[in-house]
């Protein structure tokens, strides 16, 4: 809902700047236009009213037609074609066309109605009109110059009055070039000022207030042009989305003006991490995203830990009071197009990697890269079954986010409990197939209940329970994900037969559900707390020893208890 609402504000901006640039590009269009149309009439009353001989009227009538046709053909198809980049681009070589053009009419028009004496050298003045509007002031100055240089050359040509002394029309014409100079320069200015203020209300509108980096909507642009530019460039675009770990707890702690006051230092420490090139913004809240163009999944990995270095090692005043005495930072990372296949998807994957490295103990960066993935490619995962649950961990993950990182943590050690207990390649496949489904039916409960701080009462705990009979209700509707009801549905089961949802008994359990139960406890107990250390650890060993033979099966557990420890040492 939230992103729907962001992608409509984007547009609606965007549809208001070109419409902004499609109105100046009509009053250009408009006026040209009446240039044409006052420069064919002038030919035609002059052909109406003066004899000339057959040759001249053909030739004129040919070349102003042709012209004429050229322009307004021109004209149309430009305005079909209409582009915002053609008003306030710089001049190129269709610009200069078009001015020759019109300089080519204009002498056209002045040759064939008396040179020195045509009364319609005011079409210089249109002239001057359009190259102000649509390019500023050096190039209409450039025009009113090139017109002028014209007229005059004309008057000293043509007009045999200033040889007589009578210098009616020569003094009328400088005049005209004054004038001309005049519009060039004041309208010129005008629209440079106008143009100037525009493009400063843009960067002003671009920046974020507090921080001083560019803001949500600039990341949004920016990351379309940069993929577009990749795709012509056969390029890679990396992102960074990075969030401040245990935010909420230094502003609860210290106060929002001093939580302002870290997000400010925080961006200036981020602008001198990365390059030129690269776009800083604030995502929202305490979120920062960066895009990384030209940079593979490897290079943006390296930025990501040289700036979770940097966060890690300054001294940020208040830090000590925060829950691992440390102000860090989680990243999440993600490339475009070897993981990502379009800008939303980029977004999605990066946002799912930091969920990720939240989801693992913070203050660390992670790539996107789900261990469904990993199986998929070393070909031990049918890809029906992989397909159907990326759709089941999306729907439960825009439900729940809780929940995606649970899953995520539970198949993670699933995959290395599975290795420690030497299970057959088929168990351990399936054991973590098990753990990414095991939680499916939590989608058919309320978000008031999935997401409730404290205890759930007895009627909401009921409620809660039916989530492995509503797992076994999804799943079982889809072939290939059969084989996996047993883990769905009896996770919850007890050892001493106190469990829900039947009420099985040690061996009747199955043996990988016995297995999941033990790892889906231990991530629970671990991971329901904000703040996770030792101590928090060491419960959550401590509890699943207490519960050895009467929630879980003891050999299983102890196994896993050496295999936790083993990995302590390890550490």
């Amino acid at each position: 809902m939230e992103k729907s609402k962001r992608i409509q504000e984007q547009n609606k901006r965007q549809e208001y700047d070109n419409k902004r640039y499609e109105n100046v590009f009509k009053l250009v269009i408009l006026l040209k236009i009446m240039y044409i149309i006052l420069a064919l009439i002038s030919l035609l009353s002059k052909l109406a009213t003066t004899q000339f001989s057959i040759k001249d009227n053909i030739m004129t009538i040919a070349i102003t037609t042709g012209i004429i046709a050229i322009m307004m053909n021109y004209y149309l198809s430009w305005s079909a074609n209409y582009t915002k980049d053609r008003v306030y681009d710089k001049y190129s070589k269709k610009d200069y066309f078009e001015s020759f053009a019109l300089t080519i009419i204009f002498i056209l028009v002045i040759g064939s109605t008396g040179w020195s004496k045509s009364d319609y050298k005011i079409l210089s003045i249109l002239a001057t009109i359009i190259g102000a509007i649509q390019f500023g002031q050096r190039y209409s100055i450039g025009i009113s110059i090139c017109y002028s240089i014209i007229i005059l050359v004309i008057d000293l040509l043509f007009n045999d009055s200033i040889i007589t002394g009578s210098a009616f029309y020569f003094e009328r014409d400088l005049v005209l070039t004054a004038v001309l100079l005049i519009i060039s320069i004041v309208l010129g200015m005008y629209v440079d000022i106008e143009r100037q203020y525009f493009k400063e209300l843009k960067i002003v509108a671009n920046m974020d207030e507090l921080t001083g980096i560019y803001n949500h909507r600039y990341f949004q642009d920016s990351l379309s042009n940069i993929i577009k530019s990749a795709d012509e460039n056969n390029r890679e675009v990396s992102l960074l989305f990075m969030d401040i770990d245990y935010f909420k707890h230094y502003n609860d702690t210290h106060g929002h003006p001093a939580g302002d006051l870290l997000l400010m230092e925080v961006a200036d420490l981020l602008k001198s991490c990365i390059r030129n090139r690269d776009v800083l913004a604030r995502y929202g809240g305490e979120e920062f995203a960066v895009i990384l163009p030209d940079t593979s999944i490897e290079q943006a990995i390296d930025v990501g830990e040289r700036i979770r270095k940097r966060i890690e090692e300054t001294k940020f005043e208040g830090q000590e009071f925060q829950p691992n005495k440390n102000l860090t930072m989680s990243i999440g990372v993600s490339t475009y197009p070897t993981i990502a296949s379009s800008k939303y998807e980029l977004i999605n994957t990066a946002d799912q990697a930091l969920y990720k490295a939240k989801a693992f103990n913070r203050n660390r960066v992670e790539r996107y890269q789900m261990l469904l993935d990993e199986l998929y490619k070393n070909k031990n995962l049918d890809k029906d079954i992989l397909n159907n649950i990326k759709i089941f961990i999306k729907m439960i993950n825009e439900k729940d986010k809780y929940t995606y990182g649970h899953v995520e943590r539970v198949a993670t050690t699933a995959r290395d409990f599975g290795r420690y207990l030497n299970l057959s390649h088929e168990e351990q496949l399936d054991l973590q197939i098990g753990a990414y489904l095991h939680d499916i039916g939590k989608f058919n409960i309320s978000k008031e209940i999935l997401n409730k701080k404290e205890n759930l009462n007895d009627k909401e705990f009921e409620v809660f329970k039916d989530h492995c009979v509503y797992g076994e209700e999804i799943i079982s509707e889809i072939e290939c994900l059969k084989p996996f009801i047993p883990m769905v549905k009896y996770h919850h089961e007890r050892y001493d037969g106190r469990g829900y949802p039947e009420g099985l008994k040690g061996e009747e359990i199955p043996y990988l559900s016995r297995i999941l139960a033990i790892i889906d406890s231990y991530d629970s107990m671990i991971f329901k707390n904000q703040y996770i250390n030792d101590m928090i650890i060491e419960e959550a060993k401590n509890y699943i020893k207490a519960e050895s033979g009467r929630a879980f099966d003891p050999e299983l557990v102890d196994s896993f208890i050496k295999m936790l420890e083993s990995k302590t040492q390890e550490s």
